[in-house]
């Protein structure tokens, strides 16, 4: 699993597509902190919360909660990373060498979700880092204290990073079902803004739980608690079991 990991370490280290990736999320960061715009796949977000970031001056944790507010976006980009890591993979079929060569299955699945996992903190926390660095480079106050203002970029980190975790290994489970990057790739752009439709227009309280962005919101805004953001880590915990298990059962009836 190690060596699986390393090898796709090599290749998305070695791929054009992935430094672009990283260009395109620094310049998307650089505009929303200098602009002080936010929006895209806002889910649920207070009108307190809104009207202070529309009417008031930027200071840097003001930035950190826009930023992760447009954060919806980031699955546009970061795609990227599921196609170069497993999708070019099933693509091409040469994820059969890598299974000949005396990788277990449940290896093979759980090394491409850890692989995913890291690449997307390692981008987010990049994503994040460039709201400070912009602010600072306009010459913005804190707003709060430096403790605080890590504490809410780092919890932001962390919950997005998961939150878009669990969306792609639901996309490695169709993935291995359809066999079809395309349609893979399309569940992932879809699937944030569908749940944030119907989340927000039918009356359907448990959606709130996979309404992702919301709930990364609301976290970043201090709206969450910790008891309330346990149910969020037991449903993704129990979505995740479920996509790396059905994953494993279907990859396991695949002829080498």
């Amino acid at each position: 699993m190690i060596n699986q990991l390393r090898a796709d370490a090599y290749r998305l280290t070695r791929s054009t597509g992935f430094y672009i990736m990283l260009v395109l999320v620094v310049s998307y960061n650089a505009l929303i902190t200098k602009t002080k715009w936010f929006g895209g796949i806002v889910g649920n977000v207070s009108e307190k919360a809104s009207d202070h970031l529309t009417h008031t001056s930027w200071s840097m944790i003001d930035g950190v909660q826009g930023s992760t507010i447009s954060a919806g976006l980031l699955m546009y980009v970061l795609m990227g990373l599921f196609v170069i890591i497993i999708g070019y993979e099933f693509s091409q079929q040469t994820y059969k060498n890598t299974l000949i060569s005396g990788i277990s299955r449940l290896q093979f699945i759980l090394s491409k979700y850890v692989a995913m996992l890291i690449s997307i903190l390692m981008t987010i926390a990049v994503y994040f880092i460039t709201t400070i660095v912009t602010s600072l480079i306009f010459g913005r106050r804190v707003g709060t204290s430096w403790i605080h203002l890590l504490s809410v970029g780092s919890s932001a980190t962390i919950a997005i990073t998961f939150f878009i975790s669990i969306v792609f290994s639901m996309a490695i489970l169709l993935l291995m079902f359809t066999n079809s990057v395309i349609i893979s790739s399309f569940f992932i752009v879809i699937f944030p803004v569908a749940v944030m439709i119907l989340h927000t227009r039918a009356n359907w309280k448990w959606l709130k739980y996979i309404d992702f962005f919301s709930a990364s919101n609301r976290i970043s805004l201090g709206n969450m608690s910790i008891v309330e953001f346990s149910p969020y880590v037991l449903t993704c915990g129990i979505i995740l079991i479920v996509c790396i298990g059905l994953s494993l059962l279907i990859i396991r009836e695949k002829e080498l």
